[in-house]
């Protein structure tokens, strides 16, 4: 069959299914009658009432043949290179204007022989992309949604000769549509001419975000190492070549706080503290924070300070099928400083004897001169102070019976 022939009965499909849905649900002319209403709404709290809205499809001939002159032509810039155009005569636009200017309404007469300039074509700006996001948010289930969605305000179009070389869809979808503002103080069309564009054929369609990727069954069987290193220690090569089972390492006292998950290609993915989760080794895990987005174990630290505590297989844990189920309340760990008892004392401090260190410090040594000291600056002397001429000396007794 011919690709022309394949598009044609993609298209009947597309078209079955939009007589369909909407007659169950909502048409385009009501989703658009809304979303003009709703827009001018929350814009300029103004009354915008749709009179009536007309859908047609036409060619290129057709469109150009249906753009009046005299009135504001705009682009609209779409997804993929798309182009449409937005046709505004010069009642609605002028009530739009107004509105934004001076917050009304007003029903003076209109100055036909204006120019229409780029400011004109900016003030439309608003009341387009919100109503085309609207339209487009209101049919998400709707078989033409994807010819409808992504659209914004683009440029002013001089004439109809200038978007008819701009016009490059083979068919358009022209929704025009009577337009009472501010109770009928203004009324005029405003025509919304989308190109249509080819269906998406089924492998072209992105997969549902639901469904597994290609490889998610061969990935999810791939091993992931991870180590819980607990500390390092430098020992002489002569040392280290002597150790043997049963000898024992010291540790420093915060080592337990101090847990390091390393993947396994050796870079640091999260910190931790170890202790114990129903009698068996584990790490509760204390960087990075949620939220950080830190260092390259970030995605990892979600994953994992998600269930709370990630736990270290040992082996005399019996594998991982003899670890129950982590409680969902995420408990405190109860770390117990007693599996380490089969590590080396801390040596004890010797006893300082200060009286015999003070003893052999003389202070004559410093001399007489505290510059001596290096970087120092000498001492300024107090001066005599003389309690004769304030105080009078007397003799002072002490009665401890009293």
């Amino acid at each position: 069959m011919a690709d022309g022939g394949r598009d044609d009965i993609l298209g009947q499909k597309a078209q079955a299914a939009q007589r369909a849905f909407e007659a169950r649900g909502m048409s385009l002319a009501k989703a658009l009658r809304r979303a003009l209403s709703r827009t001018a709404d929350v814009l300029w709290d103004l009354a915008l009432v749709t009179q009536s809205v007309a859908v047609e499809m036409l060619d290129q001939d057709g469109v150009v043949a249906a753009l009046t002159p005299g009135d504001l032509l705009l682009l609209l810039d779409g997804p993929d290179g798309a182009l449409g155009l937005v046709l505004v005569d010069r009642q609605v636009m002028t009530g739009l204007i107004e509105v934004q200017t001076i917050q009304q309404v007003t029903q003076m007469p209109l100055v036909a022989e204006r120019d229409l300039t780029a400011t004109d074509a900016a003030m439309m700006a608003p009341l387009l992309d919100g109503a085309l996001d609207r339209l487009a948010d209101s049919l998400a289930d709707h078989p033409l949604h994807g010819q409808l969605q992504g659209y914004r305000f683009g440029a002013m179009v001089e004439d109809a000769r200038t978007a008819a070389l701009l016009l490059d869809g083979a068919a358009y979808r022209v929704f025009t549509v009577d337009i009472d503002l501010a109770l009928g103080r203004r009324r005029g069309l405003l025509k919304l001419i989308l190109p249509e564009r080819k269906p998406r054929r089924g492998a072209d369609a992105p997969p549902p975000d639901d469904l597994p990727g290609p490889h998610e069954a061969l990935l999810s069987r791939v091993p992931a190492k991870l180590n819980a290193v607990l500390t390092r220690v430098r020992l002489p090569l002569n040392k280290a070549r002597d150790l043997k089972p049963g000898d024992l390492l010291p540790l420093a006292p915060d080592a337990l706080d101090r847990v390091e998950v390393m993947a396994g290609t050796g870079h640091l993915v999260a910190r931790g503290r170890l202790g114990k989760v129903n009698g068996l080794r584990a790490v509760r895990l204390t960087w990075p924070v949620i939220g950080e987005g830190a260092g390259p174990g970030a995605a990892f630290a979600g994953t994992a300070a998600g269930i709370g505590v990630a736990e270290a297989i040992t082996p005399d844990s019996g594998g991982p099928d003899a670890l129950p189920d982590l409680p969902a309340t995420n408990p405190e760990p109860e770390f117990d400083i007693g599996d380490f008892s089969g590590a080396e004392a801390l040596p004890e401090l010797p006893a300082m004897d200060f009286a015999a260190e003070a003893a052999e410090f003389d202070i004559d040594a410093l001399g007489e001169d505290a510059a001596s000291f290096e970087g120092g600056e000498p001492l300024t002397p107090l001066p005599d102070v003389d309690m004769s001429d304030d105080f009078a000396a007397e003799s002072v007794h002490f009665d401890g019976d009293g």
